[in-house]
């Protein structure tokens, strides 16, 4: 009795313990935080998530949850019951129950700051105008939030599978030759000739029947379906200064608050500083002095859709999950959608129309290790190079590239993620399997993964390209971009680089893609827009405008993407000449003489889609859709013009001196986005104007 008593009353006292986290301020308000221990620093960590982040931290978990119906009304109604066909949640509790204890304790510390966080992040504006507080920030709410990142921003793989059925429905058997992705002359890969294994013969993709296939709905975005990202470094002896350099440009959705949160935080054994996702106690891209990184999606092939013919109904579970939608004061609930998923656990994805095969989501996250993500907290550690490498082999979180230089002047890039294992391309489309051939497939161990070490090249890029050439052992996929940025920063890469030259790739704003695509249109158009055009993209430019209409128009007319359309422009039929003449004339048209800075605007809109909530300036946009410094957009019809909607969500350089020197270009504000002063920072970002950080 008496050592129950004096347990409970340790433990009481231990929940209840605070700690200063003294922390100072810089001009781009990032906080820089003084610990004196590991339990303080990620209670602090916690803290100042929880202080200037709550809001988007409840997003992200009620996002999860498939519960932002509940406070943000019908809109979220069926991205909360796709969410809860996913069941995140239970994912995340199991993962917890199985966590390491030393790491369970780096999320209590954590989760205890978030909460004391929230005494004054609850007064953000969107809880005030719509009546409600967070929730207790539980321990597993950040595994959770891992989850979500993870499928967010894996998803593009299966949905690329999506697009190919709809281009057979089109093309039929000219769909292979016009979609091949292997000769078009931008393709580059992040690994070139003797850095991976070759294979004895090279499987070409084949073709069979189109399946008619449309989703009942479509999962939420939370980050970016079309996200990318940069990163690359060179060696120290690649660099004019002698030391390594890295950089880092995630491109994400560009949304109020943004979605990295900076912060430096120093205990008496470790200090690290860099961008980390609030609701996770990661520095996701930054340095801990000794180590810098940053990563990109990777698009190897991490979740497949697949027909599945022999699924009996024994083998199926059905739920039908109750979503409540906020209506006036009430909360509605709404359980009118049944979902079935097989015992096993892999959801069974709802279509539009009843088909006796189901179609099955695989998703490598499904089947992660406790020690898959646990192994994220290690990095911090991380002393050169070498140790780096060695701690992202053990991560399983699908699937990031990293990018990683030391101080020693090394450099190294590494996959990491559950990523499945093919050595044939596959099919065109989504395939048709016995169950027994669903449940065989396998993952790349963590030897195979793409990856170098103090390449003799000594620089080392990614740019959500393709790993291997077509001459690899292993396949990875088509959920890959288009390759275009990554053919222009290996161009600009070939020299010796310094601070200057990286902050220019970083904010290049070439239309790469219409290097190639515009000799083609000339042969047919002879375009005076055209003529002369450098392919940049200023606010004055004239021919940006007519290029992007031009080939969004052609594309959606055509059904295609651009290695279709680049293999189609070869040679033209007469109709299909005179058409592309008048599409072209379509989009002078809604032109209509304007720039580039009148045509594409960003609006940083608020990451609810609440137009009340409105903290961030409308600007001109930047670049295009294949820039380096890309400016994706979005026609909105009613405007007439584009919207840019992701981009450069931050731009980090790090130059790898014995004192890290750290420059950094934020779209918004760290802190207080809810308290707009003037329109600084955003134009800052666009004008690429970088701020040093002390580390």
């Amino acid at each position: 009795m008496i050592y129950f008593l004096v347990t409970f009353f340790a433990a009481s006292l231990w929940s209840q313990t605070e700690f200063p986290c003294t922390t100072t301020y810089d001009e781009l308000n990032i906080p820089h935080v003084t610990t004196q221990s590991t339990e303080e620093f990620y209670y602090c960590f916690g803290l100042h998530h929880g202080r200037d982040r709550a809001w988007e931290l409840d997003y992200f978990r009620r996002a999860a949850q498939g519960r932002n119906a509940e406070v943000l009304g019908f809109s979220q109604l069926k991205s909360d019951l796709m969410m809860r066909l996913l069941d995140l949640p239970s994912e995340a509790e199991k993962m917890w129950r199985k966590f390491p204890d030393d790491k369970k304790k780096i999320l209590e510390f954590y989760a205890r700051g978030v909460n004391k966080g929230f005494e004054t992040g609850k007064k953000a504006k969107e809880f005030i105008d719509l009546n409600y507080a967070p929730e207790e920030w539980k321990s597993q709410d950040s595994i959770l939030v891992i989850y979500l990142q993870s499928f967010d921003q894996t998803r593009k793989t299966f949905y690329r599978d999506y697009e190919e059925e709809l281009h057979k429905e089109k093309w039929g058997d000219k769909t292979v030759r016009l979609f091949d992705e292997d000769k078009v002359p931008w393709l580059n890969t992040i690994l070139k000739d003797g850095e991976y294994k070759k294979r004895d013969e090279v499987v070409k993709t084949s073709s069979f029947k189109p399946n008619k296939v449309r989703l009942w709905n479509d999962f939420p975005s939370t980050f970016g379906i079309e996200s990318g990202s940069n990163n690359w470094a060179v060696s120290a002896k690649k660099s004019k200064s002698g030391v390594a350099l890295l950089a880092n440009d995630p491109h994400l959705d560009l949304k109020t608050p943004m979605f990295w949160y900076w912060i430096s935080i120093k205990s008496p054994t470790m200090h690290v500083i860099g961008g980390s996702v609030p609701g996770v106690p990661i520095v996701a891209s930054g340095t801990n002095g000794k180590v810098a990184w940053g990563l990109t999606n990777s698009y190897l092939n991490s979740a497949d859709s697949v027909f599945v013919n022999d699924v009996k109904d024994d083998q199926i579970e059905t739920m039908r999950p109750t979503v409540y939608v906020k209506w006036w004061i009430f909360k509605l609930p709404f359980f009118f959608k049944s979902f079935e998923k097989l015992k096993t656990g892999e959801r069974i994805l709802p279509l539009e129309t009843k088909s006796k095969d189901k179609l099955v989501l695989k998703w490598s996250g499904f089947s992660m290790e406790p020690s898959e993500i646990s192994s994220l907290f290690d990095i911090f550690s991380s002393q050169n190079v070498s140790e780096m490498d060695r701690h992202l082999a053990n991560v399983g979180v699908p699937s990031w590239n990293y990018v990683f230089a030391d101080t020693n002047g090394d450099i190294g890039y590494r996959l990491v993620g559950r990523t499945y294992k093919h050595t044939e391309k596959i099919p065109l489309g989504i395939p048709t399997m016995s169950y027994e051939e669903f449940k065989k497939e396998s993952f790349l161990d963590s030897s195979e993964h793409p990856q170098i070490l103090k390449p003799k090249r000594e620089y080392v890029y990614t740019a959500n390209n393709r790993h291997w050439p077509s001459d690899a052992h292993f396949y990875g996929g088509r959920g890959y971009s288009y390759s275009f940025r990554g053919f222009r920063i290996d161009e600009l890469l070939k020299e010796k680089q310094d601070l200057e030259s990286y902050k220019k790739i970083q904010c290049d704003r070439q239309i790469v893609d219409a290097r190639f695509f515009i000799p083609k249109f000339q042969k047919y158009l002879a375009a005076p827009v055209f003529n002369q055009w450098d392919f940049s993209s200023s606010d004055s430019s004239l021919a940006p405008p007519v290029y992007r209409r031009l080939m969004d128009l052609l594309m959606e007319e055509w059904k295609v993407n651009e290695y279709a359309l680049f293999n189609l422009l070869d040679e033209l039929s007469k109709d299909e000449i005179d058409e592309l003449k008048e599409i072209y004339e379509d989009a002078v048209s809604e032109v209509s003489g304007r720039t580039w800075g009148q045509f594409h605007v960003v609006n940083f809109e608020h990451l609810s889609k609440n137009t009340d909530w409105k903290f961030s300036p409308e600007i001109p946009g930047i670049g295009d859709t294949h820039s380096v410094d890309p400016g994706t957009s979005k026609w909105n019809s009613d405007r007439n013009l584009y919207e840019q909607f992701s981009g450069a969500s931050k731009r980090m350089v790090i130059e790898l001196h014995k004192t890290p020197k750290i420059w950094l270009s934020l779209p918004g504000m760290n802190r207080f986005y809810d308290s707009r002063k003037d329109d600084a920072p955003w134009k800052d970002w666009k004008d690429c104007q970088y701020r040093e950080v002390t580390f």
